[in-house]
Order: C-alpha cells, then sequence, then structure tokens
C-alpha cells in the first residue's frame, strides 16, 4: 500500500487567514510534510500554518506562479506532491481510493477533479475542471507560466504519464473573487499573451477574465478568435460557446443564441446550462412551449451550473403562463 511518508503537500499563499486552516487540516492525514510559501501576507497567515505544523518559508511576490509554486516544491523531500491552495480542501476519502494509481512506475502526475464553488449558501452551484495536482518530486519536473501554471509538459519530457483520477479537490476561492484578483490576472494574462500571442489557451483565459469582470465586448472578440482553435480542449470550446450565447442573450441577439448553441454536451452539468440558456432565449420570443420542454427536462434541473433561483423564475413565468392560457 502506498505510505504516507510518501507524500508532500505544497501551498503557496498571501493573506489567507480564514482559509488556510481548513486547508492544512484536510491534508495532514494523508502527507508527511507540508510546505507553505508566503509571498507576502500581512495578516497571521504563517502563524497559523506555523501552528498547525506546517514549514514556513518566504519568497518575495514577482508576478509569477510557476516561480512561487516552484520555490515551495524545491522544499519537498517526498516522493510525491500534491500541490494545493490556501483556498481549496483535499477529498480525503476519494484520495484514499486512488492511491493505488501511484504504485506505476511510468505514472508522473494525476489529474484531479476541481470543484468550484460559486455561492457561499448553495453548495450545489458549482464548475468543474481537471488538473494536475498529484505529481513526482523530479528536478526536471516544474510548473511553467506566469498565472494558471501548467507542469503537464516537464512530466511528459520526463518520459513519465499523466493519469486520470477520481481524486477531488474542493475549490471556494471564487464564491468571493475580488476585484483586484481580476486586475492582477488580466495583467499576468496580457503579459503572456505578449511573449506567446499565439497561444490560446491563454486567450482562452483571458477572456474568461475579461467576461468574469463584466467587459463583455471584448471578452466576445477574444471568444470568437478561438472558438475553432485546435489548441484546446472540446470542454473548453463548449465553454466558449456558452459565453458566447450568454453575450448574444445580454445584448438580445436570439439568432445568436441559438446558433452558439448548437450541439449537445457530453458533460451532464454544461448540457443542462446548455439547455437552460436556450430555454431563457426562447422565453424571451414568447416560444413558452417549446422552453417549457427544455426547462423541464433532467439536465436542466440538476445541473450544477444552473443557479436555483434563476431557475424557479423561469418555472414560475411558464406556469403562470400556463394558467393564463387555461383561464381564457
Amino acid at each position: 500500500m502506498f505510505q504516507k511518508e510518501n507524500i508532500g503537500v505544497a501551498i503557496i499563499t498571501k493573506d489567507s487567514e480564514l482559509s488556510i486552516e481548513l486547508a492544512i487540516k484536510s491534508v495532514q492525514t494523508v502527507s508527511r510534510q507540508i510546505v507553505v510559501v508566503d509571498t507576502g501576507s500581512t495578516d497571521k497567515t504563517p502563524t497559523i500554518a506555523t501552528r498547525l505544523g506546517a514549514e514556513v518559508f518566504f519568497r518575495k511576490w514577482d508576478n509569477n506562479f510557476s516561480n512561487a509554486r516552484n520555490h515551495a516544491i524545491s522544499f519537498i523531500r517526498t516522493e510525491w506532491i500534491l500541490s494545493i491552495d490556501s483556498d481549496e480542501t483535499l477529498d480525503i476519502d476519494s484520495f484514499n481510493k486512488n492511491r493505488h494509481l501511484l504504485s506505476e512506475e511510468k505514472t508522473g502526475g494525476l489529474q484531479v477533479k476541481i470543484l468550484n464553488f460559486l455561492k457561499p449558501d448553495d453548495s450545489s452551484y458549482q464548475t468543474e475542471h481537471t488538473y494536475t495536482r498529484v505529481f513526482r518530486k523530479n528536478p526536471k519536473i516544474k510548473y511553467e507560466g506566469s498565472i494558471h501554471e501548467q507542469i503537464n509538459n516537464s512530466i511528459i519530457s520526463c518520459g513519465l504519464e499523466i493519469v486520470e483520477s477520481d481524486i477531488v479537490i474542493n475549490h471556494y476561492g471564487y464564491i468571493n473573487t475580488t476585484l483586484e484578483k481580476i486586475s492582477r490576472n488580466k495583467e499576468l494574462l496580457n503579459d503572456e499573451l505578449v511573449q506567446n500571442p499565439n497561444d490560446e489557451w491563454y486567450k482562452f483565459h483571458l477572456a474568461e477574465t475579461e467576461f468574469a469582470s463584466g467587459n463583455i465586448n471584448t471578452a466576445k472578440e477574444l471568444f470568437e478568435s478561438i472558438v475553432f482553435s485546435e489548441q484546446l480542449t472540446i470542454e473548453q470550446k463548449e465553454k466558449i460557446c456558452i459565453r458566447l450565447s450568454q453575450i448574444a442573450l445580454k445584448n438580445d441577439i436570439y439568432d445568436e443564441v441559438e446558433k452558439w448553441l448548437n450541439f449537445k454536451s457530453l458533460n451532464f452539468n454544461t448540457e443542462g446550462f446548455r439547455k437552460f440558456i436556450l430555454a431563457t432565449s426562447l422565453m424571451m420570443r414568447q416560444r413558452f412551449s417549446e422552453a417549457g420542454i427544455l426547462i423541464d427536462s433532467n439536465e436542466v434541473k440538476n445541473s450544477s451550473l444552473v443557479d436555483r433561483i434563476s431557475l424557479n423564475q423561469a418555472v414560475e413565468v411558464l406556469n403562470a403562463v400556463a394558467n393564463l392560457k387555461n383561464s381564457v
């Protein structure tokens, strides 16, 4: 069996006194070593981390997440590294069920599922994506990129494989996204695109950041430039179509909504969100019967991406329309 002492945890943080304790406690039972690199906290983050048994180191922030993460993993002494953020927690049960994946010699890293919680009072409202968060300790395995940093290329360059897993990490950072964080991310992404102007992965993340900050015209241009990208995954391109449909809906361009949503996603949650946006567009065009069929679908009712309040409001409108017809 894979032993606890083979796992070290690397965390980079700044001013995370409200979340760092939960992050550290979530990994204590599966790790022998916990390294925290603080990039300039002015609160009690270093004190809390030290009290919980973490090894705390300091590094001046230089606008580069990879530099900070590589600094953290340089202190790890175990065979394997688990990387989490200070606003995340590890699902222990899922980790223990997937330990066997690390026994293969050719395994260099594990892809895990990141659950992004979006509302403080509704745990069902979430998005998800996969990311390599568990990987071998190897001097050649390092992060690349100043933001949305990647480690896959260095793992593959070592002749090792990246394996899919069912490990779950819960991420709460999107609940309280600040304007400062959005501004910082835009600056870093623009800097990366200056150096790599044809990198559509960075364009995707910049478009997402512009969308989140309300700059929908800029986001629209970026999304349209990469909607047929061969560099991006199917899931990312589906998200681009979803975003373009949301922008079209906001601008009351209903034909474009239907154009961008002319696909069927294999992802249950994405498919539910696609149907919900399409139903909203149909309701705006007073095509209530068609909208009702979509709203009543299992995907819409149970998608983690569909806001419960918005769904309930749509149901109320459809019921009101139906009652009005019946009373005539």
